[in-house]
Parts: structure tokens; C-alpha cells; sequence
């Protein structure tokens, strides 16, 4: 049940109307409801599933807080990742076996058994294990009930991607589900902000690039390139409008939720980039693997070989693919390599005055972000190394002149008969005035982010502000939407 969806509309129209309307005392109550009605619309079979982690992972906590012992929360960790293991990468594993041993019976694993998988397991899993290590840490905090917990797990507005919460950022929220004016004012701005980067920035761009994705070794040069840089735009959108949209939701119910994006392309660093891009996610794989295995307080190399393990694991994490090992692997790499050069040997690589250099390092930023989504974007391994091949080769008249070169002018001319130019020539990507307005919306969601007091200035006048953008939100919705795919966090 995606956000911009007419059965999400009619869902949580009701859920609104019937959430503001019972006593306080029950509304955590429905909104548990809720959230488990809106897993089984996905399956009724995996919402059984989802209740028993849920179950389980409630007394494994209740357990670590009476017996805080690396037993239990080595139990509890290794359930988890079992769970997420078993569903996400058996098909990845026997791919790899095949890889490796050639042997056939690991090539005909996903003939004969066959798995589903859950609707946001990759996120919830973090969550209870964050929830489990937080609990370790600190085994004198207030003991959680067991249907605030159960809401912690399925509360319906993150569920799909996030952002990942903890403990800290949700049950505050319990004692504050009153109405409030500003919140809705905030979460009509959201929601309108959202649906704008997904279906007028976001989908439009992926008809753009999906056809040089899906055939890569037919593309010339500067298409496989440009691809990479328009891939940066489309899942910019796609991703923050689905956490605006998550964030808009939790609002409109009174619940307060992290923010996953604050203006990610202006970083001059790839350090800063990861602090401004799915903030969750990087200060989970802080908090959770990289503070574990030593940080920075065990020495240079072990510094360095921590920050590539953990980006590693973060591109894995988000898919079971050679291609998103290769991404995370790829991040790891360049943010290890900063730390060397910047604090071994003392290169200045981050401007902090010179608005011209700054403006230059987030160009080279940001083109860095653009290559690993080639990598991430990338349908398999076959296609990505496809893809790369043909940056460094596949020029616009390569082809043609590889055929002249063998004497066969006659061909090449006979093509023309076909259509204007010639059939030996690489495609070139098409509508790349797309790349042009939706810069331009990028770059404006980027400055809201990045200079927040030009939009609390504006917002004095939100009683008359709110239903204009309302309106010209839903005129270009009408008017300019295109058919659009899911968000692409969702599969993950």
C-alpha cells in the first residue's frame, strides 16, 4: 500500500477520522490496529510471521533487561539477522555457491524453494536490534509495555522504509497523541512536498534512465554516464519524498519522527554526505557496528578497515547483490581514503571559505555519488560491468567506424534506408530536458533543507500559505504526472 496510492488514500482517511474522534486513553490502541491491518493488505500469511518476531523479540527484551548479558543480546542479535538472513539472502548465497563450485544443485536453489519477502524486514530488523543493544546499554530505563512495543514494531507511517527509529525518537510521542495546528501545518507541507519529488521529479526521470539500464551494452558513452548523474536525481526524490510522505503521516497523528535527508548534494565531503543522506541508516551503522568494533581508538589501519566494513555491510544490507556490495564496498573505500589524506597527511580537501571551491567539491561530491549509483542502480553484476565498459568505450561512432573499417560502406548507407542515420550507432538516452527542471527542483528542496530559516520566515502566513500550495499541488499532480513504478526503497 504505497503513499501516493488511492487504497492508501481511503486507508488512512478513515484511520484519521477514527483516530481524532475516540478517547485518547484508546488511540495507541487503534493506531496498533492499524498498523498490523495495513501489513496483512500486503499478506496475511507474513503478517503471522511479523507478529512472532514481534513476540519474540518482546521477551527477548524483557529478558536483557532483567539479565543484561552478551548471551541474551548475542541471542537476540543473531535471531534477528538469522530471520533477515533466511528471507533476504538464501537466493544470494546459493547464487554465490553457484558462482564459486559450479556445482548445479545451488544453481536450481530457487526452483524448488521459494520465499517471500516481508514487507520492511530489512528496516524492522534494525529497529528491534537497536531497541535490544539500547535496552543492554541502559537496563534501568523504564520498562516498555508490551503493546507499546508491539506499536514501536508496526507503526504503519515508517514501516515501509523507514526512517529507522529507536526507542528515544518514538515513546515520547505516547504522551503527546493530542491535536496540534502546527503539526498539521508541517505535515500538509510535507505530504505536498513528498508527492512532488515522487511523481513530477522522481518518476519522470526513471522512464528517462530505465531503458539505458535495462540495456546498457546498446548505449553510447555520454547516455551511460548522464544515466548515473539523473539516477542521483531520481533517488534524491524518490527516497526523501517517501520519507516525507512517512514523516507528513506520523505528523498528521500527533507522533514527531527523525528527519533522513538534510540537503545531501551541498555536502562538500563524503563524510558530511553520509551524515546528510538517510541519517538513520548511517547513524545506526555508527552506533551499532563501527562504535563496536573499535571506531577510531584502535589505530589507523583498523580505523580505515572499520569504515570500509561497515559501508560494505551498509550496501549488502540494501540489497543481496554483488552490485550493492560493490556500491557499499566503493563508499568505504573514498570515505577511508579522506580520513588518510585529510588526517594523515594533512591535505586540505574540504573548503570551508572559498565559495567557489566549496561550490567545486560538492560538483566532485556529488559526481562521486552518481558513479556509485551506477553500481547500485545496476539490474546484476553482468549489466553493472556492462555499464562501466561502455563509459570508456562505447563512443557515439564506434560502432560505424569498426564496419567502415571492414570495407562495408554499402551496409552502413543501406541502413538509411530504415530511417534517418545510421543502425550502426549506439543509442542515445532521450528526454534529457527532464535532467534540466528537475534540477531545478532538487536544488530548491535542497536550499529549504539547507537554509531552514528562509522557510520559517515564510511560514508566519501559513493559514493562507497552506491551501494555495494545496491547490497548485494538486493542479500539477493532474496535469503533469506521469505513470509511475513503486518507490524504490520499498523492495528493500
Amino acid at each position: 500500500m504505497l503513499f501516493n496510492s488511492i487504497p492508501f488514500l481511503i486507508f488512512f482517511s478513515v484511520v484519521y477520522l477514527l483516530y481524532w474522534a475516540i478517547p485518547k486513553e484508546f488511540r495507541k490502541y487503534f493506531l496498533l490496529i492499524s498498523g498490523i491491518s495495513f501489513y496483512a493488505y500486503f499478506s496475511l500469511a507474513l503478517t503471522v510471521h511479523f507478529l512472532i518476531v514481534i513476540s519474540i523479540n518482546y521477551l527477548l527484551y524483557r529478558k536483557i533487561q532483567s539479565q543484561p548479558t552478551k548471551f541474551w543480546i548475542g541471542l537476540t542479535v543473531s535471531l534477528n539477522l538469522i530471520n533477515l538472513g533466511f528471507f533476504k539472502y538464501v537466493y544470494f548465497f546459493s547464487r554465490v555457491l553457484a558462482d564459486v563450485t559450479s556445482y548445479p544443485f545451488f544453481q536450481q536453489v530457487p526452483n524448488f524453494i521459494h520465499i517471500a519477502l516481508p514487507l520492511a524486514i530489512s528496516f524492522y530488523t534494525f529497529q528491534v536490534i537497536a531497541a535490544a543493544v539500547d535496552t543492554y546499554r541502559n537496563p534501568k530505563e523504564k520498562t516498555v509495555k508490551v503493546e507499546d512495543y508491539f506499536l514501536f514494531v508496526a507503526f504503519f507511517p515508517v514501516l515501509i522504509a523507514g526512517p529507522i527509529m529507536r526507542m528515544s525518537d518514538f515513546f515520547p510521542n505516547l504522551d503527546k497523541l493530542t491535536p496540534n495546528k502546527e503539526k498539521m501545518y508541517r505535515a500538509s507541507y510535507l505530504m505536498m512536498s513528498g508527492l512532488v519529488k515522487k511523481v513530477l521529479v522522481a518518476d519522470p526521470m526513471s522512464l528517462t534512465i530505465s531503458p539505458v539500464f535495462n540495456s546498457p551494452a546498446e548505449y553510447d558513452s555520454f547516455s551511460l554516464f548522464i544515466a548515473g548523474i539523473c539516477y542521483s536525481i531520481q533517488v534524491f526524490s524518490d527516497f526523501s519524498g517517501l520519507t516525507d510522505m512517512a514523516r507528513s503521516v506520523a505528523l498528521y497523528l500527533g507522533f514527531e519522527t527523525p528527519e533522513n535527508f538534510k540537503a545531501p548534494f551541498f555536502s562538500t565531503s563524503g563524510r558530511e554526505l553520509w551524515k546528510r543522506w538517510h541519517i538513520t541508516l548511517s547513524f545506526w551503522l555508527r552506533d551499532y557496528i563501527y562504535f563496536p568494533l573499535g571506531g577510531s581508538k584502535k589505530g589507523e589501519l583498523r580505523t580505515y578497515l572499520n569504515l570500509i566494513i561497515i559501508m560494505t555491510l551498509g550496501g549488502f544490507w540494501h540489497g543481496a547483490d554483488y552490485t550493492f556490495i560493490c556500491w557499499g564496498f566503493y563508499w568505504g573505500v573514498i570515505l577511508a581514503s579522506e580520513r588518510f589524506l585529510e588526517g594523515k597527511l594533512g591535505l586540505p580537501l574540504t573548503p570551508e571559505k572559498n565559495k567557489f571551491l566549496i561550490v567545486l567539491k560538492a560538483m566532485i561530491v556529488f559526481v562521486l555519488f552518481s558513479i556509485s549509483g551506477l553500481m547500485f542502480r545496476s539490474n546484476n553484476a553482468s549489466n553493472m560491468v556492462d555499464h562501466f565498459y561502455g563509459i570508456f568505450t562505447h563512443f557515439s561512432f564506434s560502432l560505424e567506424n569498426m564496419i567502415l573499417g571492414s570495407q562495408n560502406e554499402w551496409l552502413v548507407s543501406a541502413t538509411s534506408l530504415f530511417g534517418e542515420g545510421s543502425s550502426f550507432r549506439y543509442l542515445h538516452i532521450e528526454n534529457l530536458e527532464r535532467i534540466f527542471y528537475t534540477s531545478f527542483a532538487v536544488l530548491f528542496f535542497h536550499h529549504i533543507q539547507y537554509v531552514p530559516e528562509f522557510w520559517e520566515r515564510i511560514r508566519k502566513h501559513d493559514v493562507w500559505l497552506a491551501p494555495v500550495l494545496g491547490v497548485i499541488t494538486i493542479f500539477l499532480l493532474a496535469t503533469l504526472s506521469q505513470d509511475g513504478g513503486e518507490f524504490i526503497y520499498y523492495r528493500f
